[in-house]
């Protein structure tokens, strides 16, 4: 058996959306992450994987040597517009739709 023992020393968030208003699982809930150091990922909510198939509907941001991102906004298929500032990396991160 092989196991892989490299140090790594990236950061990553993994974001779960819970919805009020349309669906609990929020699917299609936009997400723009600014980074420490300004870089800027966006991402979107699905499950949709390839044909017969699904995948994990958290959305998975790698952030590099990043521990901190300054930024977070959540467009949601409501309508509603959430941000979220100066979140801790290495986590997942559970948002709720309209809680701050």
């Amino acid at each position: 058996m092989l196991y892989n023992t490299t140090a790594n020393g990236n950061h990553w968030l993994l974001i779960q959306t819970i919805g009020k208003r349309a669906t609990v699982t929020a699917l299609e809930t936009q997400i723009k992450l600014t980074s420490q150091s300004g870089s800027v990922q966006f991402n979107q909510v699905t499950t949709a994987g390839s044909y017969a198939s699904s995948s994990d509907k958290r959305v998975h941001f790698g952030l590099g040597g990043d521990t901190l991102v300054k930024e977070i906004t959540l467009r949601w298929p409501s309508g509603t517009v959430q941000t979220l500032h100066n979140v801790k990396a290495d986590q997942i991160l559970k948002v709720t739709e309209g809680a701050l």
